[in-house]
């Protein structure tokens, strides 16, 4: 691997892995959730419009192909973002990484069902061992007894990884006729006017009267983790295949809880520990393809949505 594309791959997993302590600080700093989505892609959003504009936009898109990337667009950035950031209002920034890390498993479970991957039982198993992961984590985690308030933040970011799968196989078809730059601005662009409805003086406000610390925190959300990462992630894919850059990106989970666990002083137990092993472990056999069959694979689909 050559080493400008080792510092893009690097780069690209550093800046999700931060992104999820940077979100729940901005949160318990008292911003709301449907703020720091906003803040985020209102700095990211200049960036996609030339990124497509350079791209050459999407020439000769039809009725159902723009249906297609409105709606993943609105999955992607409104929903995925959503959903974290409410979520992880009630939970850890840890947990809330390791839940995020189901969404490649996710994507292969709805591929399957539209018939789009096989679902194999080695495929079932990795589903299986993700899931059992995260209730190791929910339930134990915290070493602390648990209530059902526990899984409320947990079961709300469970929304982005889903939002991820649905996006991913709803692009899946337009991959064809146009490149993954034209597809991901295309959609963060039409994802962050449907952000719009959720904006509100408050929401001006919070911003405005950000500290230094928080307004880098909202600038390197929306520069770094948004447009950078996925710019650097883009030209991952380019140079070694998206089946050697799936297997570097299972690192931003583990990375991510150590983000956590430095600089919020989030607690990693040992059953903590041992369900994001589980998570990994089993989003992995999720991914392995098998050899014996050969169907054409789902391609990955990205937009800074870590």
């Amino acid at each position: 691997m050559e080493p400008r594309v080792r510092a893009a791959l690097v780069g690209a997993i550093v800046a999700w892995a931060s992104a999820f302590a940077a979100v729940k600080y901005l949160l318990d700093a008292g911003f709301a959730g449907e703020d720091v989505a906003l803040a985020r892609y209102a700095v990211a959003l200049p960036g996609f419009a030339f990124l497509l504009v350079r791209a050459g936009g999407l020439p000769g898109l039809g009725l159902r192909d723009a249906a297609r990337v409105a709606a993943a667009g609105l999955i992607i950035v409104a929903g995925y973002q959503l959903s974290l950031n409410l979520g992880t209002a009630h939970t850890t920034a840890g947990m809330a990484a390791l839940v995020v890390a189901l969404a490649p498993a996710l994507t292969v479970l709805v591929a399957a069902a539209l018939r789009y991957e096989p679902l194999t039982s080695r495929r079932v198993a990795g589903l299986a061992l993700a899931f059992a992961g995260v209730a190791v984590v929910v339930t134990l985690g915290s070493g602390a007894s648990v209530s059902a308030s526990d899984a409320k933040g947990p079961l709300i970011v469970l929304g982005a990884p889903v939002a991820f799968a649905l996006y991913s196989v709803l692009l899946k078809p337009l991959f064809a006729r146009y490149g993954a730059i034209q597809l991901t601005a295309a959609t963060s662009l039409v994802g962050t006017v449907g952000l719009l409805p959720f904006a509100r003086p408050s929401s001006f406000e919070s911003v405005a009267g950000a500290t230094l610390g928080e307004a880098a925190l909202i600038l390197s959300l929306g520069l770094f983790s948004t447009l950078g990462a996925y710019v650097a992630w883009t030209k991952t894919l380019e140079a070694i295949g998206p089946a050697r850059a799936a297997v570097w990106a299972n690192a931003v989970p583990p990375l991510a809880v150590a983000f956590a666990a430095v600089t919020l002083g989030e607690t990693i137990t040992l059953w903590f520990a041992a369900g994001g092993a589980l998570v990994v472990g089993g989003v992995v056999l999720a991914q392995r393809a098998v050899g014996a069959i050969r169907r054409p694979r789902l391609r990955p689909a990205l937009a800074g949505a870590r």
